[in-house]
């Protein structure tokens, strides 16, 4: 079908139908065919601009338009929109101005700033002049209202999608037009305000509302000096007596534009500071704004308090004052230091800085907002209190979850901080004055209120207050009360103020008797501690337990009662969220206990997940929830050690669900590997029921080929089965793993390279003689891989010698069959020995470099006897080598204390860190046992080593041959083998 109005017309009334059909499915491909096609913009735009046209019409066209738009404007892009179509578009953008509907004029400018934010200011740089041009000629020549509204919608586009610019001339170019628009934009803002001021027109009020808020975004993105221009400095000052009327006069204009007005002079003033700080504060009017926020937070605080509504007007523009104040009280006391959009000379930073310390603040005005504060924005609202008492567990989650930019009572919170961290000399005797004098008053609401300044001074005041004194003296005895329902708010309070105190100044005596208030808290029949106190209760409790200070053993007594307790409220609370909270919890308990929870207690945990896994498949939130159960299950089994095969019922099930192909729950596959790893780990050494296990195996190659962003976690899995079931590597196809790891090699990151050599180490002690293994390394291409490896100089050496060191495990294992192996794969053997040789320098333990001169002897044993000429080339500096390692490391009897430690597997290391009354894992003694078995670092003496090659050597070469050989030698050399010999 050809392209034109007339068709294009047509399929879009096809694509429009109401009901879904065989032909608006074609009629759709055909638009998906048309939009290469020359010319299709420049119709669809024909099309929406015709206003005798069905509206569903021009609303498709619009869409189609400037998605196509963002698409193809730009020149680079495939099937860009031809620069002849272009210019036809541009030449009627601003045709539109007459439009009626709302929407479609917004559609409308949306797309003329995707066109303007690729056009400007290169191929349109008149744009504003044209725009400004338009605006004039609208108001004061045809006095066109409906043209200038519209007109104002596109302006208002065009400036954010330039604003948002960061990259490129556009934005500094919108800057250099500011002056230009931005007076005409004030004169009509004053012009329409008078106006529909004085004969409350509606229309007027649009017009004039866009006019502001055009200048609520030029104006701080617009001029890098803002408080240097008369006309935007008289404009702000003029906005916050505009700002003071309107709110004054709120019940007698219309309730919505008057407050989208008053939201719009905050968003301006708090845009203004927030990009140039240092400008907002040497306007001629700063004061005045800061000082009508300070009265309108007192003037208006009863009236917040007591507001019900969601998204409450008075509550919004509080919210602001807040957020004006707490940027201008960071920038005093930070001194300016803070990220500035908009640089600033050092002496303009401090000329701001004097007049705010001189004009502004004062212990007086600091103390009377702490009053404020507490008196009306930090006690709990009666609306909050009638959605405590009839949903407590939903109110908590929300607190929880509660933001302080978005939130009046968190944002005072936020606030008060910061005024207690930036006057904390003038307000800690305040803060403690409050507490000693004022806690007694029979306003709990109030008490609250004032402990909740100590629990937000925690940071600040912590080296002026005995914290522990309080605690014992002050704050238990307070939230131990039960004589009262009212009560449970101020427990609450304390959980709170323990949960910020706690890691900053608490004993070891208060933690326990922390403890104790706890556990009373928990007590389910008692009425008074609802949800909201348990689940604060269970927040400080993870706090104290996550705290590096935690001591295990001073929590044991309490351990048993706490979990039983968590176990109780799990079954109490609906929510998700409170589920998912009271389950992380428990994760860390088990955790930071290990090992004192008793075996009875950890198979009572071990039964709550089967049960949540099943009731987290019913909601929406199953995958969080399974995350935290699939790591507490995880820590169960760290926890259960040796009797972690309890845990295998469970544990096999969940890791088939999360690891197979075809799992339900890919998105929970890094769990189900972590815990796979884990049951691998704390199998115990003895237990021989396997099967299960073995054939889980199966799911690694997936694991390998579609996880590479956890390929440590599946690299140590494999590593896990080298040690426990070795013959998995006989079952199932190696080759295909070893081709997969071929391929991984060049591009490991360092933490999956780590993995990758202690795995190949323990398969190359466990599997040198067998014939499987050996082939596949070979035909796999592994082998050759690490020797390319090895000769890429641009590799890390460290990296390099890790991959000697397997190589070196293997020519001592098996020297006949590695020096097969490189005969085979024809690499060029003179340079990957002189690597070898040179790169044994940057070994930094003995274990590695006996492990190096094992390989290097052992071949040498073989090879030399041959009259293979590269290793004699390197026979004198190996045994050289040799002799000042027997120096330095003087063994006897193969056994050098050094040698217990700086293991390939160096995860095995950190086990020397752990608390001494937790056992060893499977893992870990299989390891040891493995080395203790097998490794020759500990049962070969390199001297005795050393003198059976040279036996070999005089016993297979000719005394003249010999004596030659011998010869090669230094002098150091000769004397050391004399020595020997």
């Amino acid at each position: 079908m050809d392209l034109n109005v007339d068709n294009l017309l047509n399929i879009l009334s096809l694509a429009n139908e109401s009901e879904r059909n065989s032909r608006q499915q074609e009629a759709e491909n055909q638009l998906k065919t048309w939009e290469v096609v020359p010319g299709y913009h420049y119709y669809l735009q024909s099309i929406y601009l015709n206003l005798e046209l069905p509206l569903q019409i021009r609303w498709l066209a619009i869409i189609c338009f400037k998605n196509g738009v963002e698409k193809y404007w730009r020149s680079s892009r495939t099937n860009a929109i031809s620069k002849d179509e272009k210019s036809k578009i541009k030449s009627r953008l601003f045709s539109l101005l007459h439009e009626k509907n709302n929407q479609l004029m917004i559609q409308h400018a949306h797309s003329i700033g995707k066109i303007v934010r690729f056009e400007f200011p290169t191929e349109w740089p008149n744009l504003f002049e044209e725009i400004e041009r338009s605006l004039h000629n609208f108001v004061f020549v045809n006095q066109d209202l409906s043209s200038v509204n519209n007109l104002l919608i596109i302006l208002n586009q065009i400036i954010k999608t330039l604003s948002s610019v960061r990259i490129g001339r556009a934005r500094h170019a919108m800057q250099s037009k500011s002056p230009l628009i931005v007076p005409l934009l004030i004169k009509l803002y004053v012009k329409f305000f008078q106006q529909w001021t004085n004969n409350l027109d509606l229309a007027l009020m649009e017009v004039c509302y866009l006019c502001l808020k055009n200048l609520r975004r030029i104006i701080p993105e617009g001029f890098e000096q803002p408080e240097t221009n008369h006309d935007v400095t008289e404009f702000l000052k003029v906005s916050v007596d505009h700002l003071r009327g309107l709110i004054n006069e709120h019940s007698r204009y219309s309730s919505d534009l008057i407050e989208r007005y008053a939201k719009c002079y905050s968003k301006l003033y708090f845009n203004l500071i927030s990009i140039n700080p240092t400008s907002f504060i040497l306007l001629p009017c700063c004061e005045t704004i800061l000082s009508y926020y300070m009265n309108y937070l007192q003037e208006n605080a009863e009236r917040i308090y007591q507001s019900n509504e969601e998204n409450d007007f008075w509550e919004i523009i509080a919210l602001k004052g807040f957020l004006i104040l707490k940027k201008v009280i960071n920038y005093t006391f930070k001194q300016g230091s803070i990220t500035l959009k908009q640089p600033k000379s050092k002496q303009e930073i401090e000329i701001a800085l004097k007049k705010l310390a001189s004009g502004f603040f004062n212990k007086g005005l600091i103390e009377k907002l702490c009053d404020l504060i507490i008196n009306w924005y930090l006690p709990i609202k009666p609306n909050d209190l009638e959605n405590w008492s009839l949903e407590p567990e939903e109110w908590c989650n929300e607190e929880f979850q509660s933001s302080w930019e978005y939130q009046i009572r968190p944002c005072a919170e936020n606030f008060f901080q910061d005024l207690v961290k930036f006057f904390k000399d003038d307000l800690s005797n305040y803060i403690l004055n409050k507490i000693s004098n004022n806690l007694n008053d029979g306003n709990i609401l109030i008490q609250d209120s004032i402990l909740c300044t100590f629990q937000l001074s925690a940071d600040s005041i912590s080296d002026k207050v005995n914290f522990n004194q309080l605690l014992n003296d002050v704050f238990v005895p307070l939230g131990s009360k039960n004589d009262k329902l009212e009560q449970k708010i101020l427990k609450r309070r304390i959980c709170l103020i323990i949960n910020e105190w706690v890691v900053i100044n608490c004993s070891n005596e208060s933690r326990i008797l922390i403890y104790k208030f706890l556990s009373t808290l928990l007590v389910g029949e008692n009425k008074i501690n609802d949800q909201v106190v348990k689940l604060n209760a269970i927040q400080c409790l993870k706090t104290i337990i996550n705290d590096w200070d935690f001591n295990k053993k001073d929590f044991g007594p309490f351990l048993t009662e706490f979990i039983t307790r968590f176990i109780e409220i799990l079954d109490e609370m609906t929510f998700t969220e409170s589920k998912l909270y009271i389950l992380n919890t428990l994760a860390i308990v088990i955790e930071r206990c290990n090992p004192l929870i008793n075996y009875e207690t950890l198979i009572r945990l071990l039964a709550i997940i089967p049960k949540y896994w099943e009731v987290s498949n019913s909601n929406d939130n199953e995958v969080i929830l399974k995350t935290s159960l699939i790591r507490i299950l995880k820590n169960l089994i760290i926890s259960l050690n040796e009797n972690s095969p309890e845990t295998y019922s469970i544990c096999i099930p969940l890791i088939k669900s999360c690891c197979s192909e075809n799992s339900d729950y890919q998105l929970l596959s890094e769990d189900g590997y972590e815990l796979w790893l884990s049951m691998l780990q704390f199998c115990p050494n003895q237990h021989k029921e396997h099967v299960e296990i073995i054939q889980l195996f199966e799911l690694i190659k997936f694991g390998l080929l579609n996880s590479t962003e956890v390929l440590p976690l599946i690299l140590s899995i494999i590593r896990s089965y080298s040690l426990l079931s070795p013959e998995v590597f006989q079952i199932h196809s190696i080759n295909e793993i070893f081709k997969v790891l071929s391929g991984y090699l060049n591009s490991m990151r360092d933490d999956a390279f780590n993995v990758f050599i202690s795995l190949m180490d323990i398969l190359i002690l466990k599997l040198y003689n067998d014939e499987v293994f050996l082939t596949s390394l070979v035909d796999s291409g592994l082998f050759n891989c690490m020797l390319s490896y090895v000769l890429d100089e641009s590799n890390s050496i460290v990296c390099i010698n890790k991959l000697l060191l397997i190589l070196s495990r293997l020519a001592f294992a098996n020297n006949e069959i590695f020096l097969k192996m490189l005969n085979y794969l024809s690499n060029d053997i003179n340079s990957f020995l002189k690597h070898w040789t040179e790169y044994y320098v940057n070994n930094g333990n003995p274990r590695n470099k006996k492990i190096n001169l094992l390989g290097l002897l052992s071949l040498l044993k073989i090879t030399i006897p041959i009259k293979e000429q590269n290793f004699i080339s390197i026979f004198p500096d190996v045994i050289k080598k040799t002799f000042l390692f027997l120096e330095e490391v003087k063994e006897t009897d193969g056994k050098v204390d050094a040698y217990n430690s700086d293991f390939i597997y160096e995860d095995i290391d950190d086990y020397r860190y752990l608390d001494p009354d937790i056992k060893e894992n499977g893992e870990k003694t299989r390891y040891v046992e493995l080395l203790d078995q097998a490794d020759p670092v500990f049962k070969v003496q390199l001297d005795k080593f050393l003198i059976e090659v040279i036996h070999s050597f005089k016993s297979t070469l000719a005394n003249d041959e010999f004596d030659q050989l011998m010869n090669m030698n230094e002098e150091y050399s000769i004397e050391q083998l004399q020595k020997i010999m």
